[in-house]
């Protein structure tokens, strides 16, 4: 098998439909996340194995109560991207730019959230991938704590494993279970390969109706 940097680098080249439609093919039906979860700029691309954090609604405020968020920061590998469920916290901003900073110390490739982010006006500088539901200014203290990484967790409606394949562009987040990280891949550079002939043949004015029926991908 390939390196994780040449499958990372690969996955950013290809698009999350056709991903989206190998998983569909091979019988995984329920691999995209819920179309709330949206990039912070147009444009941004994520692709990682996922490293796992879950989340909920806590008062506490002792910080000797409070390591594990610190802990799982420090434990970031590079090329992974962030996954993190908040067990349905409204409230806070989840992630934002001292959590940026770390990971990006860390190599990591980008994060996905099912809540809030804040200070997004350095995030935006910073220009980390980020897939988020909502902003808010308010502080993880008091509020919410993370309790768990690197397990199994259900964000945005699917269940993500430690080390499953996170694809993320303008079109949403499609997660790839572990075991078909490669499969997919080869299989959605192909329908690639045919969906631009494809496009070919109908600049140049070929019949649509016939296409559509000549290509298994349409």
């Amino acid at each position: 098998m390939m390196n994780l940097k040449e499958i990372c680098k690969r996955y950013r080249q290809v698009y999350t439909p056709a991903v989206s439609d190998v998983l569909d093919k091979k019988g995984c039906w329920n691999q995209t996340m819920e179309h709330s979860i949206h990039p912070l700029k147009t444009g941004m691309k994520v692709a990682g194995p996922a490293f796992t954090m879950l989340g909920m609604g806590s008062r506490e405020v002792d910080k000797t109560k409070r390591l594990v968020a610190p802990e799982a920061l420090d434990h970031i590998k590079k090329y992974v991207v962030v996954v993190m469920a908040t067990s349905g916290d409204e409230k806070t901003g989840h992630w934002g730019e001292l959590m940026t900073n770390a990971a990006l110390f860390h190599g990591c490739a980008g994060a996905v959230v099912d809540g809030g982010i804040r200070d997004t006006w350095n995030l935006f500088k910073l220009d980390f991938p980020i897939f988020y539901k909502f902003k808010s200014p308010c502080d993880a203290l008091g509020r919410f704590n993370i309790v768990e990484y690197q397990t199994d967790i259900v964000i945005g409606g699917v269940k993500v494993r430690p080390g499953d394949f996170i694809v993320g562009d303008d079109d949403g987040i499609v997660v790839v279970p572990k075991y078909l990280i490669l499969e997919a891949l080869e299989e959605a550079e192909e329908i690639i390969k045919i969906e631009n002939e494809i496009r070919k043949r109908v600049t140049k004015g070929e019949s649509v109706a016939e296409l559509y029926v000549q290509y298994d991908q349409f």
